[in-house]
C-alpha cells in the first residue's frame, strides 16, 4: 500500500501530462509549431477555389485541402476592393502556374489549415501574405498573426503599401477593416 502512496503523485503528473497532450482534436485547439518543426510541401492551387483575397484550396499529396492564410485579412467581396483583392491573389497565382509552397502553422474554428504560402519565381520564393500587404489588398490582422512565423515581414510589407497608399490605403484611414464588416453584416 505504501508503495502505491509513493507512486500516486507520479501517476497524478502523468495523467495530467496525458490530459493537456493528447485530448482528441476537437477538445483542444491545435497549436501553432515552432519553425524547426513545421513542414512545407508543394502544392496545386485547385482551379476556380479563390474565392476572396485571403482563402483558397489546394491539392497536396492527392488531397484537397482549404487554406487560410496566416497573419492577413483580405476586404470581403461585398466591401470596396474586395473583388480587386481577390483577382490580385489569383493573378499572383497565375504568375506561379498555381504551384505554391505550403507551410502550415494551425487550423482554424472552421477546421481550414492556416498557413504561410510561397510562390515560387524567378527571382525566387515570395510570399503570397507580403504581396498581398504592400500591394494594399489586405491587412495585417494582427490579433491572428502571433503563430506565422513571418508576421514581423507583415509589418513591414503593410507600411510598405500605406506609404504608397496603394489599395485600401487610398482610403482615408485605410478604409473598413474587414473584422469590423463582418461584425455588421452579422447584425
Amino acid at each position: 500500500m505504501q508503495k502505491f502512496l509513493n507512486a500516486l503523485p507520479l501517476l497524478a503528473i502523468a495523467g495530467l501530462i496525458w490530459f493537456h497532450f493528447y485530448q482528441p482534436d476537437g477538445d483542444q485547439p491545435k497549436l501553432a509549431k515552432p519553425p524547426s518543426q513545421t513542414e512545407s510541401r508543394r502544392c496545386q492551387v485547385v482551379e476556380g477555389s479563390i474565392y476572396d483575397g485571403d482563402t483558397f484550396r489546394v491539392k497536396c499529396d492527392n488531397r484537397e485541402q482549404k487554406i487560410r492564410l496566416c497573419g492577413i485579412d483580405a476586404p470581403e467581396a461585398k466591401q470596396p476592393l474586395g473583388i480587386e483583392s481577390r483577382n490580385y491573389l489569383r493573378s499572383l497565382v497565375a504568375q506561379a502556374k498555381g504551384q505554391v509552397i505550403v507551410i502550415e502553422m494551425d487550423r482554424d474554428k472552421y477546421g481550414r489549415s492556416v498557413a504561410e504560402v510561397l510562390l515560387e519565381s524567378p527571382s525566387g520564393e515570395q510570399s503570397v501574405q507580403e504581396e498581398m500587404l504592400k500591394a494594399g489588398m489586405a491587412y495585417h490582422y494582427k490579433q491572428y498573426s502571433a503563430n506565422c512565423h513571418n508576421r514581423e515581414a507583415f509589418d513591414i510589407a503593410e507600411e510598405m503599401g500605406r506609404s504608397q497608399q496603394r489599395g485600401v490605403w487610398g482610403f482615408p484611414n485605410g478604409g473598413e477593416r474587414p473584422w469590423d464588416y463582418r461584425k455588421q453584416d452579422k447584425s
